[in-house]
């Protein structure tokens, strides 16, 4: 298999219905892909899961299983979530045919999650504030809610297409080193005095678009350190200037 589809995980978050995650496992081994993660699903393993899986038993029997979303995107670069809604509580939301040669190239040298929500509700605010960015599969305004096993196989298919990138794209930090530095981000500003401005304005929205921002922005390793060691200093310099008082 190729090393890009091998760092590309197709996440299922609260999956209902055992029979597709199943049918979801023999649609990415329909394009090529292999990795696929479940957070907190209703039944598996499962019989069902089986008998919708017809082919990909290698698929299904490699699949990984998290309790929490958290701990699911630990160890990935990129997070993308899914949805046939946009709004401002969900970020910057894409049609999955403008961004998947952004996904294929950011694969080459970083492990990607792809988020699929609950079957009846899709994934909730507070999951999609977990996302760099989200995508959305085009489809009749008068019936737009896919099947979930069929929105896998949409976006699976969509970028086992994708060209391959002119230079692939540096390696860039994991999820959970993400979370330390705007965790430290996060602290500075509240230690520094900042408060949101304007009655439309709120600290919670105000910092999942911070952090949605800092993700799209690819931090590599050496920047994540450049800005962990500027944090550190506005730290000491503040601790300074409070003993001089």
């Amino acid at each position: 298999m190729d090393r890009w589809r091998d760092n590309i995980s197709f996440v299922l978050v609260d999956t209902m219905e055992s029979g597709n995650i199943g049918a979801s496992a023999r649609a990415l081994k329909n394009c090529g892909f292999s990795r696929l993660e479940l957070v907190h699903p209703g039944k598996f393993p499962s019989d069902e899961a089986g008998w919708f899986a017809h082919g990909a038993d290698d698929v299904l029997s490699s699949v990984r299983v998290f309790q929490d979303l958290a701990a699911a995107l630990r160890d990935k670069s990129l997070v993308v979530g899914t949805t046939r809604r946009s709004g401002k509580k969900r970020g910057l939301t894409f049609p999955v045919r403008d961004v998947v040669g952004k996904i294929r190239g950011l694969a080459e040298c970083n492990r990607v999650a792809l988020l699929f929500g609950r079957e009846d509700r899709g994934l909730t605010n507070d999951q999609t504030a977990e996302c760099s960015f989200m995508i959305r599969i085009p489809s009749s305004a008068e019936h737009p809610s896919l099947n979930l096993a069929q929105a896998v196989l949409l976006v699976a298919y969509e970028i086992s297409l994708a060209s391959h990138p002119v230079q692939p794209p540096p390696e860039t930090i994991s999820t959970g080193e993400l979370t330390g530095l705007f965790e430290r981000l996060r602290n500075l500003m509240k230690t520094a005095g900042y408060e949101p401005k304007g009655i439309r304005d709120d600290e919670k929205g105000i910092m999942a678009d911070l952090k949605r921002l800092i993700s799209r922005a690819g931090i590599t390793p050496r920047e994540a350190r450049m800005l962990h060691g500027i944090i550190s200093q506005i730290e000491s310099g503040r601790g300074k200037g409070k003993g001089e008082k």
